[in-house]
């Protein structure tokens, strides 16, 4: 077998005086004339090493210092090696068991390791069929070692397109197949550390394994800007883990893809599912899931299955089931993104939850509130309530909108797999909360005096929520309209009045829909574009899927600002030419001022009640009422103090200034 170089360096084989040398160091081969090293090696730096098989040796020449602050000469003592190449300044120390068919590149340490072998062709996870949403087949993707949730989105969604499928399917095929071989790598700078068996496994630069249990047919992806962690305990099998994930503490992963900056511990389990960028999995189980970036779940008692998820949040205790034991689980749902699930909420599949809605009690089967973003849906007695728009005047929805950015892990001099948009108000909102706002202003129509209530699509509503879920989404719609007119005024500043209208028009174009892919917003025109691409066979290898979606994700605010102007002029038709300052953005910006500052107003009240001192249960045990409340405000601070609410208090003056510096600018 043909072995691996990590360097130019001309090997040579080793001289009868140092096959002397080695022997005497307790070093034995089967054949010392297939023991290839560096020219320059030092060979005290190796002792007690059996070779078998042809292998190639590099020079030790460096130091390397462990956690502890105790410090090595790097070599090879006690260990076994079969058909391996190893780099400079590595250092392989109380191997166990044997390494086989593996090429490790320079700095690489292994200490206190089982085996490491390569146990037969792999394509190292790549290729790997995971039975995502449904269990029982018909939703199954792909994975492999450059997968965005895009792909993964379109894989499993867009089964109504045969040739799509087929040719997604054959591509990513190709692909695993360009990267089978019958040897391992360990890529440079890697620590592996206390691990037991790894099989079948490519590791990337700079990964650190200390602990690892088992290991078969992945792939480790990792950069040295990222490294990736797999810790104590964890087993995994069909797998692939991308850049800075860290997977530790017992995880326990079968067939699953685990997305960039992504975290999994505390004895989490997941088997057939996909997790995109900055996911956090802990304590409970998951099982065919498709769970795009920043999905969510700490608890112990929650099990996600079955459903697709992108930045949600799990309530301890969070249960979903994909079927009622008649033709097994081939039932699946879709939460949107910015979901929530309260504790101990039970969702029956198949169900569709709207975008950035919290779902309270048990959620029956057949439920279906995509068309009501930002609601709750709570269970009462035996009748399921929706009330519409009722988290846009919430602070937690705030906070989540602002916190999910902070939290990205990746950065950017890391080549990045998906493509996240982070906009709560977008297109794809807001056309849901201006096509909401129309069916709630019909449906007012239907209640009087005899009727409090009425159902919709199975589900119920109260006029109380139905009116107020038409002054929310007003709102929300007001201020989204005016935020995005006014980013485009700031960019025109300096153009002339009556040139306005047209240097504001659009320079893309954009169909009215618009998906949610996998965590990226897109017109579904564009999506289109790129699927019959494929379909057509237009697409001859994965890796350029990637940067076609990149392409249009960079075009976003290009998107986003033709479907506003389409919206606008829907609203406004005959705001164009000279009419189009006064008719349409001297109203939109006196609108979104009253929007953004009312709903800031009432996202400031809601943190306050969370603040307040009303409610002291808990706090100045030892004492009386003063002390409860001394005791609060040294905990939880004062309402002043909040962050949120200094932020918003500092939006609300500069909201005031930019309209009042915008309507006067556009009255001159």
């Amino acid at each position: 077998m043909e072995l691996q170089t990590h360097t130019d360096t001309a090997y040579r084989q080793l001289l009868p005086t140092e096959i002397r040398q080695l022997e005497q160091q307790g070093c034995t081969a089967e054949n010392w004339q297939l023991i290839e090293v560096h020219p320059d090696i030092d060979l005290r730096h190796l002792a007690y090493v059996h070779f078998s098989g042809s292998n190639r040796i590099g020079n030790f020449q460096k130091t390397v210092t462990l956690p502890g602050g105790i410090t090595f000469h790097t070599g090879i003592r006690h260990a076994t090696l079969h058909c391996t190449t190893v780099g400079d300044d590595c250092l392989i120390a109380h191997v166990h068991g044997y390494i086989a068919h593996y090429d490790i590149a320079p700095g690489c340490i292994i200490l206190h390791t089982d085996t490491i072998a390569m146990t037969g062709p792999s394509s190292f996870g790549n290729g790997t069929e995971l039975h995502v949403m449904s269990e029982s087949g018909g939703r199954d993707i792909l994975i492999h070692d450059r997968l965005s949730a895009q792909e993964a989105y379109m894989q499993a969604m867009y089964r109504h397109d045969a040739l799509l499928t087929q040719n997604l399917r054959r591509l990513v095929s190709d692909y695993a197949a360009r990267q089978t071989g019958n040897r391992g790598k360990i890529s440079e700078g890697t620590r592996i550390l206390r691990c037991g068996l790894i099989h079948n496994v490519k590791i990337g630069p700079c990964s650190r394994l200390e602990g690892v249990v088992r290991l078969e047919n992945g792939t480790i992806c990792s950069h040295p800007d990222a490294p990736t962690f797999v810790g104590d305990l964890v087993i995994a099998r069909d797998f692939i883990l991308q850049t800075g994930c860290h997977v530790a503490d017992g995880a326990t992963l079968t067939r699953c893809h685990i997305g960039q900056a992504s975290s999994i511990g505390h004895g989490f389990s997941a088997t057939d599912s996909y997790f995109g960028c900055n996911c956090q999995a802990e304590q409970g189980e998951a099982c065919a899931i498709l769970a795009g970036p920043y999905t969510v779940t700490h608890h112990k008692s929650t099990l996600l299955i079955g459903g697709m998820f992108s930045f949600m949040n799990a309530g301890s205790g969070t249960n979903q089931s994909n079927h009622a034991y008649k033709l097994g689980p081939r039932h699946h749902g879709v939460l949107e993104r910015g979901c929530k699930t309260a504790s101990g909420s039970h969702i029956s599949w198949p169900a569709h939850i709207g975008a950035f809605s919290l779902v309270m009690g048990h959620c029956a089967s057949g439920t279906d509130s995509s068309e009501w973003p930002f609601s709750y849906l709570v269970e009462q007695g035996s009748s399921h309530y929706v009330i519409p728009g009722i988290t846009l005047r919430g602070v937690g929805t705030l906070r989540d909108i602002g916190k999910w950015p902070a939290r990205d892990g990746r950065l950017p001099q890391v080549p990045q797999t998906d493509r996240v948009s982070f906009e709560a108000f977008s297109p794809y909102t807001m056309g849901r909360v201006f096509r909401a706002r129309i069916t709630l202003e019909e449906l007012s129509g239907r209640f009087d005096a005899d009727t409090q209530e009425i159902t919709w699509n199975g589900l119920r509503l109260k006029e109380k929520s139905v009116k107020q879920g038409i002054e929310w989404y007003r709102l929300a719609l007001d201020r989204y309209l005016g935020e995005q007119l006014i980013r485009q005024l700031e960019a025109h500043e300096g153009m002339p009045s009556d040139g306005l209208c047209e240097a504001l028009h659009p320079r893309a174009a954009c169909s009215d829909r618009w998906g949610d892919i996998g965590g990226m917003l897109a017109p579904i025109s564009e999506i289109n574009d790129i699927t019959r691409i494929i379909a057509t066979g237009q697409l001859d290898r994965i890796e350029k899927l990637g940067e076609r979606l990149r392409l249009i994700h960079d075009r976003y605010d290009d998107f986003a600002w033709a479907w506003t102007w389409n919206l606008l002029h829907e609203i406004y038709p005959d705001a164009y030419g000279k009419d189009f300052i006064p008719s349409l953005c001297l109203p939109v910006i006196r609108k979104w001022e009253t929007a953004a500052t009312t709903l800031n107003r009432q996202i400031i009240a809601d943190a306050t009640k969370d603040i307040s001192t009303g409610s002291l249960a808990g706090f100045g045990i030892d004492g009386g009422e003063e002390t409860a409340v001394d005791d609060a405000l040294a905990v939880r601070g004062t309402v002043q103090q909040c962050g949120i609410i200094q932020e918003l208090e500092k939006q609300q003056t500069e909201i005031k200034e930019k309209a009042g510096y915008w309507l006067h600018k556009l009255t001159l």
